[in-house]
């Protein structure tokens, strides 16, 4: 999750980690809290339209003369798909996230996508995502887990005074106390 804020400031050219980066990188593929945090309505494409995240148009598919001039080649493009379905499953090359080999999804293209920082990258946290990961400590502590989790990160997120979160949810009609109930009850399964 921090990796990715900081990859998704990079990407809307912020110049710090605000907590609704935090809360909109907790949205994306490859965060345990994503599917709870959606199922109360905090998605990415919602904290992405409330923060104004451009959305790219998908690619253009091949069209008939495209895979006509492949053929040619000695290209069978449904013998591509097949032999990727078959390795990474079904529908892979429609738009799936792939992971990398450490296990982290890489975000297709109608997604920000990733982007890594070496050290002395430009983005900082700001003060507000700075007190959310130590807020976000004190939750793993309270639920006696050994690691820090999105959950926990999430949680944070709500507990924080950002003005920008409560904005935010409050836009989106989130019962924040609905959510940091299940999120507390998720948080206390996986510690």
């Amino acid at each position: 999750v921090v990796v990715t804020s900081i990859d998704l400031c990079t990407a809307l050219d912020a110049d710090e980690v605000r907590p609704v980066h935090l809360l909109l990188a907790l949205t994306q593929q490859g965060s345990g809290a994503r599917d709870l945090l959606a199922a109360h309505g905090v998605t990415e494409d919602a904290v992405g339209a409330a923060l104004g995240v451009p959305r790219p148009a998908p690619p253009e598919p091949l069209g008939d003369e495209d895979a006509a001039a492949l053929r040619s080649l000695g290209i069978d493009l449904d013998a591509i798909r097949e032999a990727v379905d078959k390795q990474f499953g079904e529908g892979a090359l429609d738009g799936a996230a792939v992971a990398d080999r450490d296990g982290a999804a890489d975000l297709d293209d109608g997604d920000l996508g990733r982007r890594r920082l070496g050290l002395g990258g430009r983005v900082r946290f700001g003060r507000g995502s700075k007190k959310v990961l130590e807020l976000s400590l004190r939750e793993a502590i309270r639920m006696h887990s050994r690691e820090i989790r999105s959950e926990h990160i999430a949680l944070a997120v709500l507990r924080t005074d950002d003005e920008a979160v409560r904005m935010l949810l409050g836009t989106l009609g989130v019962d924040v106390a609905a959510l940091r109930a299940d999120l507390d009850g998720r948080g206390r399964r996986t510690a």
